[in-house]
């Protein structure tokens, strides 16, 4: 039985957890260029939540 240090969280919790990584370097975030690079991560991500969510 693996040890829970092992074991990978569900996908939901990722995407929630890369929405939120998202977000804060967003907030910090000076360059225009990354900025819109930032912005279309998190819109994908939103998006793969949103597909999750309908799914279950």
């Amino acid at each position: 039985m693996p040890r829970s240090s092992q074991t990978t969280p569900p996908t939901g919790i990722l995407v929630d957890l890369k929405i939120a990584s998202l977000l804060t370097a967003i907030e910090q975030e000076k360059v225009p260029d990354r900025l819109i690079r930032l912005a279309v991560e998190l819109q994908n991500a939103l998006v793969e939540k949103r597909r999750r969510e309908l799914t279950n």
